[in-house]
């Protein structure tokens, strides 16, 4: 599928959300895109699995993920990948000091990878990944590198889409 192919802008999000788990073994996470809101960047999701754990955070995931969930807190180990535009691993994050902290009843996080990615050297987005069994390493986010091209090419086939529907 594809946005050439006319399939909906969330699915391919979501099958490439789907891809990044299954290569590395993750349990959770989030495909993301940096916009601005005039003051500091902020993540808007395009794909996050969905971990609610009460009914109050599921009906919260129904009502805005379809939309993207917006993250402007950027005291957070995703927010240090926006501010910086370096990967974050951490494999302890309960004890990482850029951690910001999980809302109550979050499901446990033994371990993060958050990657930036780039399109003409532009910051444009970032994925975030839990729960790799032993963690996550260097090797891993080399290997990921095509993995973080397709993901900008989407987001900017999504933009471009956004633009045509506009005009």
């Amino acid at each position: 599928k594809g946005f050439a192919l006319n399939a909906e802008a969330s699915e391919v999000f979501e099958e490439m959300n789907s891809l990044l788990l299954d290569v590395t073994h993750s349990e959770y996470g989030f495909i993301g895109e940096i916009l601005h809101d005039g003051t500091q960047p902020y993540l808007k999701t395009h794909a996050i699995t969905n971990i609610a754990w009460n009914k109050e955070t599921r009906d919260f995931y129904a009502a805005n993920a379809p939309q993207g969930l917006e993250f402007k807190n950027l005291k957070t180990l995703f927010g240090h990948v926006i501010a910086t535009g370096q990967p974050v691993i951490s494999n302890a994050p309960y004890h990482d000091p850029r951690k910001g902290g999980l809302p109550p009843g979050h499901p446990h996080m033994g371990c993060f990878l958050g990657m930036p990615f780039s399109l003409k050297g532009k910051l444009i987005g970032m994925v975030g990944i839990a729960n790799r069994p032993g963690g996550y390493n260097d090797t891993l986010c080399e290997e990921m590198k095509p993995l973080l091209s397709a993901c900008a090419s989407l987001i900017e086939g999504y933009k471009l889409v956004k633009q045509k529907e506009e005009v």
